[in-house]
């Protein structure tokens, strides 16, 4: 990580360890280190979830993608020592993180959250995470589709210009 990109997550977390984050200075400082580690060498955007990567390996990190009756279900497994930005969702579901622990950053604060442990993410949550011990992080979406790139589309958001997030 470069210094122009360290500094930007130093700020983020200052200001969100100290709660005096507002909802749009939070997105515009996520959409900056985005485009700051896009850049970098070692970072792996995901641009596709097409359903034969029903395990797919990323930037070290393990996908498996699972259609239950009416539900999407993922689990990524994120190796220790690594940084991961979030997408941006665009609806209610639960997440249950498994195994392991990590330090998530996102508008509501830094927090630190070891396994087990299970939360409700809202429309508009995207979080810078570091991972801290391997950790297994499980998402449930309800759908009636099959086809993985549909389901994430309806799911998430590439930017913050979708009619759901607007602030």
């Amino acid at each position: 990580m470069n210094q122009k990109t360290s500094d930007n997550l130093k700020e983020i977390i200052l200001k969100t360890r100290a709660g005096s984050i507002s909802k749009q200075d939070f997105r515009n400082r996520i959409v900056k280190f985005e485009e700051q580690i896009r850049d970098h060498e070692e970072s792996v955007v995901r641009t596709s979830y097409k359903k034969q990567d029903a395990i797919d390996n990323f930037n070290g990190a393990k996908l498996e993608h699972k259609l239950g009756e009416g539900t999407y279900i993922r689990k990524i497994t994120m190796p220790a020592n690594m940084f991961y930005l979030s997408a941006i969702h665009l609806i209610t579901h639960p997440y249950f993180v498994m195994k392991g622990s990590a330090t998530v950053i996102s508008e509501k604060g830094l927090q630190l959250i070891k396994a087990p442990y299970h939360g409700i993410t809202e429309p508009g949550t995207q979080r810078i995470l570091y991972i801290h011990e391997e950790c297994e992080w499980i998402t449930v979406h309800p759908t009636e589709k099959t086809d993985i790139e549909e389901i994430v589309a309806d799911v998430t958001s590439k930017n913050y210009d979708h009619p759901k997030l607007k602030i």
